[in-house]
């Protein structure tokens, strides 16, 4: 695909890659589609190798939110590796984000291993009632029982919740977008949610 560096700019702007990313993008790519799925592609690899790496993640810091009546608040904790990171507008703002789903979405767990083992049981027990299970071949059942136990847990797990700000996005999708941004791997240690009355 033939481009300009008004291209590389206007992709650069869309997906927050850097200029090389976005050049080799569209020097690889046929169309402009193809150039952002080359770059989304690139950045979830770089941000899953950021996580299986292993890094400690002891900076970060405490972050809070209480919406505008006073009625709702949130205290999360979250981690990175640098204090340089720590200190980042991107650290920042996810921190502000994440904090904004918590108040408004309501999770209980941050990750789906986190849910207690006799809630999934539960969850697989009514997957396996259901009588649409009955079709499904022997060697796909595992996979589709996964896939149906985090669609029916999805909504108390916030990485797999619906980013409130724009829901084709969930929010492990928003998490992994800032870990390949900084290049640093970021964990949601823990969160508390406060509501006025519950």
């Amino acid at each position: 695909m033939e481009y300009t560096a008004a291209d590389v700019k206007k992709l650069r702007e869309q997906t927050g890659a850097t200029f090389a990313d976005c050049k080799n993008a569209l020097a690889e790519a046929k169309s402009w589609e193809e150039a952002n799925k080359i770059i989304e592609a690139r950045s979830d690899k770089k941000a899953e190798k950021m996580m299986a790496a292993g890094r400690e993640t002891k900076q970060g810091g405490i972050f809070s939110y209480v919406h505008h009546n006073n009625s709702l608040g949130v205290l999360l904790e979250l981690n990175c590796s640098t204090d340089f990171v720590a200190r980042s507008e991107s650290f920042r703002q996810l921190a502000s984000d994440l904090a904004l789903q918590i108040a408004g979405a309501a999770p209980r767990y941050i990750n789906f291993e986190d849910v207690p083992v006799e809630i999934v049981e539960e969850a697989r027990y009514n997957i396996l009632e259901d009588p649409s299970m009955a079709r499904v071949p022997e060697e796909k059942r595992d996979e589709v029982i996964n896939n149906k136990l985090k669609k029916v847990l999805a909504e108390q797990v916030l990485m797999l919740q619906p980013w409130v700000k724009d829901e084709a996005f969930v929010v492990g999708d928003l998490v992994r977008k800032v870990i390949s941004d900084t290049g640093e791997n970021i964990v949601l240690r823990r969160f508390s949610r406060f509501a006025l009355g519950e």
